[in-house]
């Protein structure tokens, strides 16, 4: 089940929902006609739950199920069938309801794998955990089957400034938006570079590379590179966890959007990582999934640092340790004074 980390506020608005008007005074509790005032059992979190307004009350039908890799990955392709507008940005998510034997309603959030401009179309990629009822229902579902849902909503994971290049991670399903984004932009006469760097377990994780590979040959502007941290003998790919094997790659950091959307350790590390080296936060853009409260151990971080060649910002953590300009002691340092004569 996906969780969301924090990111940055949306480059446009919207929800694809209106907003419930606000009440008249006439008719606010403890106002008006005593007749006309909710009966205790009708407020809010009191009654019987089966008869409470729901918030997941859009309505999408399954029109395709497609497994993607051995491992347990699907693209679950739906149709909004609610007749209600469905207009969403690249990093817009869904929440779907589902309702657990033994357990109940659930609600889990899933980022939209397709470009906005196939709605009311929409699709998901979904990994199949052992273990996960949430995960497990929508696996369950056939064609002709319809989930209930509440959104789209979130963060556009559009760029602000149309003149930067972009570098995009990923680990696991987490490239759902990426690609979204990166589909949206090309189709759109997006013309800065588009790096994309995807990070994997096991070459059987692997999936959705017709798709890469057409927006390869399409657009010489855009390239995406896999990384598995466990590979076999004969993988000619990237090793190691994204982590180890992108900053070598970066020969700049300066004029480049970051868009990190995965596990939180990944998101974390990363971000802390490139705004030690002097990106500014303006233009890292993180989504966590899983691990949301990872923390960054400091030896990784130093490791991650170690690892980078680029050199055309200049870096606090360079400053703080002295490394700048070859200094003998931190610039922050204190001079010990002499002590005052009696």
């Amino acid at each position: 089940m996906p969780r969301f980390g924090r990111g940055r506020p949306a480059s446009q608005p919207g929800d694809g929902e209106s907003r419930p008007e606000r009440p008249q005074p006439s008719a606010r509790a403890g106002r008006g006609d005593p007749s006309e005032r909710p009966q205790p059992s009708a407020r809010a979190g009191r009654g019987d739950p089966s008869e409470r307004p729901s918030h997941y009350d859009r309505r999408a039908e399954l029109i395709r199920r497609t497994p993607l890799t051995s491992t347990g990955t699907v693209r679950l392709t739906f149709r909004v069938v609610d007749g209600r507008p469905f207009s969403f940005f690249p990093g817009y998510f869904v929440t779907v309801e589902s309702e657990i034997p033994g357990v109940g309603r659930r609600h889990s959030p899933y980022c939209i794998l397709s470009r906005p401009g196939r709605a009311p179309v929409f699709e998901l990629i979904v990994r199949m955990v052992d273990g996960g009822d949430r995960s497990a229902y929508l696996g369950s579902l056939k064609p002709g089957d319809v989930l209930g849902f509440r959104g789209p909503g979130g963060h556009s994971m559009l760029p602000r400034n149309q003149g930067l290049a972009m570098v995009l991670l990923a680990t696991g399903v987490g490239i759902g938006p990426l690609l979204s984004l990166s589909s949206e932009l090309l189709s759109t006469g997006f013309t800065r570079p588009i790096r994309l760097f995807w990070g994997l377990r096991l070459a059987e994780d692997i999936c959705l590379t017709d798709e890469l590979d057409a927006l390869a040959d399409d657009h010489p502007t855009f390239s995406y590179q896999i990384s598995l941290s466990q590979p076999p003998p004969d993988w000619k790919g990237l090793r190691g966890r994204l982590t180890e094997s992108v900053p070598p790659l970066l020969g700049s950091l300066g004029g480049i959007d970051y868009r990190l959307v995965g596990n939180g350790a990944m998101t974390e590390e990363m971000a802390v990582a490139l705004g030690d080296m002097g990106v500014g936060k303006e233009v890292i853009y993180r989504e966590a999934y899983f691990n949301i409260r990872h923390k960054a151990d400091p030896a990784v971080l130093s490791a991650i640092r170690s690892r980078f060649t680029a050199s055309d910002l200049i870096a606090p953590s360079a400053i703080e340790s002295g490394d700048l300009f070859h200094l003998e002691r931190p610039l922050g340092a204190r001079r010990r004074l002499p002590p005052k004569e009696q």
